[in-house]
């Protein structure tokens, strides 16, 4: 008789995979948010970010979660937040560099006027397509890792 185990990687630890997927979306956001910040929001760098947080997001999740089918589904709103996340932080950057205020208090304090700004001159019709990319590619990377 032969019986088959389930390598490490096969098997689902969807605990571990969540919080390796939430670890890689924050780190994701504060990385490319900072850069975001010091370069300037001209527009069209939110492709560039969302794919590289999706993969990130998709690939920690994959990887580390091995088979569980939820945490593909998660990976999707968790991109699409990892994704808004690092441009408000990048406006918090760019408006902290702009005033004498720290980032942190930037983001925090001036929660309002950062999501103002952010809403009137960074987000626009290119940045929603950009999330919805960067959700179905952190899917996409999630599910095939895991498989």
């Amino acid at each position: 008789m032969i019986a088959y185990a389930f390598s490490a990687a096969q098997a689902p630890r969807p605990a571990r995979g969540l919080a390796a997927g939430i670890a890689a979306a924050l780190l994701g956001a504060l990385v490319f948010g900072f850069i975001q910040g010091k370069i300037g929001h001209r527009g069209q760098e939110v492709g560039y970010w969302a794919l590289c947080i999706g993969l990130l997001t998709g690939a920690a999740l994959g990887k580390l979660g091995g088979r569980a089918p939820l945490l593909a589904l998660i990976a999707i709103p968790l991109a699409v937040v990892s994704v808004s996340l690092a441009q408000l932080i990048g406006v918090a950057v760019l408006m902290g560099d702009e005033s004498s205020w720290p980032t942190t208090d930037t983001l925090i304090g001036h929660f309002g006027p950062v999501t103002d700004y952010w809403r009137d001159r960074v987000l626009g019709r290119n940045d929603i397509t950009f999330y919805a990319v960067a959700g179905a590619e952190s899917y996409l990377v999630a599910k095939r890792i895991a498989e």
